[in-house]
Formats: C-alpha cells, structure tokens, sequence
C-alpha cells in the first residue's frame, strides 16, 4: 500500500467518522448490527437509517472513538476519544479548546438594537454546567442567571485588591499613591515637626 492510498483511506475515515460520529452524539444515539454486513446509527432525533460499513467500524474502534455498550448484541456508543475527535473536526477557532467546552450557538441583541447570533460557552458558568448536564432545570437556571446579573450590576462582589480610591481618613495621605511626592520624598529623614503654639 503506497502513501497515496494510505491518505485516501485516512481522508475516508475522517469523512465518514463525521457523518456517523455528529449522529452518535445526539442523546441516545447508538451503533447497532443492521445484518452481518452493516451497522445503523440509532437515534431519536433522526429516524432514518445511517448503514456503516464493518470496515469503518474497526477503524473507528482502533481509534477509540466508540465505547462498547455491554449489550448482546453487540452496541456502541460515542466514546471519549471520539466526542473529542468531533468537536475538534466541527470546531472553525481553536479546536484543541473546543473538545473542552460546550459550545451552542444564542440570538443576543447588540449595542445597536440588532439581534446577532452569538457562540457561548455553556460550560463556562456553573450553572451552565449544571443545566446541560441536567441537574437543573431550565426554571431554576433563568432564576439562577437572573440573580447572578442582578448580584453583578449591584457591585455586591467582594473586592479583592486595594482600593486607590477611597477617602482620606485623619488627613492622612496614602503613602503608595503614584505621582504624589512631598518636599521630604527624598530625605531618609522624618519631616519636622510642626511648632507648638
């Protein structure tokens, strides 16, 4: 087998793992023998019937891109290595970053009134984590997001740095304020003492 038919079997391989891989990833989504001469991707979301070559099914197990279901007979399901094999192949922008996020795409309007559609990562908010692994349910995460936003627009956070602009206290200056030199700043001594009156 020359370099060239060793690249288009790769580039069918990678090919066909889109296809069928993009289905598995659908919630129930799974590979089960049609016959001894095919598999058919089973999925709720579309009915009709995806045939897989045996062939390609090897391939795709010695790359560890299905998991064994434990049925008989034997079933598969999206693996690992096959989840984050996808969502590199289907991310445009860091595809490395992508196979850790859970990206979705959302209609947000802009500053000019304009509605955009937007790419967000799910993933990134905690509660974002909880409702796409279904923890909690989309009541509680709008009242969840509705009480973050309010929490933040208040300011109510801690501050965990020094705060340059508070108020003199005693008439005291701040010694670390940049900018703010005294006729001693460069004396190792203490200022003089004013007079008694």
């Amino acid at each position: 087998m020359d370099g060239r038919e060793q690249r288009i079997c790769e580039q069918e391989v990678a090919r066909e793992g889109r296809r069928v891989l993009r289905k598995l990833a659908e919630a129930g989504g799974h590979l089960a023998p049609l016959n001894r001469r095919a598999f058919a991707v089973v999925s709720c979301t579309h009915p009709g019937q995806v045939r897989v070559a045996p062939e390609l099914i090897g391939e795709f197990r010695r790359r560890d891109w299905l998991a064994p279901r434990g049925t008989v007979p034997e079933t598969f399901a999206l693996g690992d290595a096959g989840l984050g094999w996808l969502r590199r192949e289907q991310a445009t922008h860091e595809p490395f970053a992508a196979q850790h996020q859970l990206r979705s795409e959302r209609l947000m309007k802009g500053p000019d009134g304009k509605s955009h559609v937007v790419v967000i990562n799910e993933g990134e908010a905690p509660l974002g984590w909880l409702r796409h692994r279904g923890l909690i349910d989309a009541v509680q995460h709008e009242a969840g997001e509705k009480l973050r936003r309010d929490f933040e627009l208040a300011q109510l956070s801690p501050r965990l740095g020094a705060d340059l602009t508070a108020p003199l206290v005693d008439g005291m200056q701040p010694s670390h304020t940049p900018g703010a030199f005294s006729r001693h700043s460069g004396d190792r001594r203490p200022p003089p003492l004013p007079p008694h009156t």
